[in-house]
């Protein structure tokens, strides 16, 4: 349930090149989702978490439109919905509804309220993209700006929140242009923070086309065409918690079973693993 707000999608454009002319605005943009216009293919349909439901996912127009999330009492409860709204496959706006859940009593309220929204604006470039997000839990905003590299893909995120420390997370790409690695630098701090490394296989991803994970959310893996074998997220120590994902596929390529094995990197450079959870995903 963590980083609702990294559904994300995005905004308005601003010139790539304060020197030069702005662009004329781009017809069809091709970027990574949910930034771009480009139909899902392969769709998935849900993902279930060590046999229970987590997700479903809803299409319309070949877009993803949105999901259902369900939360993993004894029985799955259906408590929180994304919306994903398009105009001629562009990105216009995206919501999250929470419901209040009580895990003592497995509880689940019927109503929802809105707990993200996101606003888009029409593409001018094909570099730059800016969301404006708005969490209703905190009452505060955040104006983030996505920059592209030419393949289309982020390189980088600079976010300026209304309260608190603005910062920049930079997405360094290998020559397939999966993430290789990410980190963060605050804007009153020099310091890289918040260290991220992966290596990948060569099979398609299907959270890639979606734009967002199995949780629902705009994360590093939703973010790379193909599916992390490992990630390292590194402490300021340079240690941290490392991940291995192994697959099962299906004949296209395309995962039908996760198995993701977490664990910490001791001082002494060992590590200390959790017992591995299985996502079995379904496919339309």
């Amino acid at each position: 349930m963590k980083n609702f707000f990294y559904l994300a999608v995005l905004l308005a454009a601003i010139s790539c090149n304060s020197n030069a002319n702005e662009p004329d605005p781009v017809v069809a943009i091709e970027h990574q989702a949910p930034f771009g216009t480009d139909t899902v293919g392969v769709k998935l349909k849900s993902v279930t978490f060590n046999g229970k439901l987590l997700i479903e996912y809803s299409y319309s127009n070949g877009y993803l439109s949105g999901y259902k999330k369900y939360v993993a009492f004894s029985k799955p409860r259906f408590f929180q919905t994304g919306i994903f709204t398009r105009n001629g496959g562009a990105p216009q706006k995206a919501e999250v509804l929470v419901a209040q859940i009580t895990p003592e009593t497995e509880f689940v309220s019927e109503k929802q309220d809105p707990r993200i929204t996101m606003q888009y604006a029409p593409a001018k470039t094909d570099s730059i993209r800016e969301v404006a997000e708005q969490d209703f839990l905190t009452s505060s905003t955040v104006n983030k700006t996505f920059k592209f590299n030419k393949g289309g893909f982020i390189v980088e995120e600079v976010a300026s929140p209304s309260n608190g420390d603005g910062y920049v997370v930079t997405y360094v790409r290998n020559g397939e242009n999966n993430v290789a690695q990410t980190y963060r630098v605050v804007k009153s701090q020099s310091a890289k923070t918040n260290k991220v490394e992966f290596t990948y296989d060569t099979k398609p991803n299907p959270f890639f086309d979606l734009g967002i994970d199995w949780e629902g959310n705009f994360t590093n893996y939703a973010v790379s065409p193909n599916n992390p074998l490992q990630e390292i997220v590194y402490n300021k120590d340079n240690r941290g918690v490392k991940s291995t994902y192994v697959y099962d596929y299906q004949a296209n390529g395309y995962p039908k079973k996760i198995t993701i094995t977490r664990g910490f990197i001791n001082v002494d450079g060992g590590e200390e693993t959790d017992s591995p959870i299985v996502l079995d995903l379904q496919y339309y």
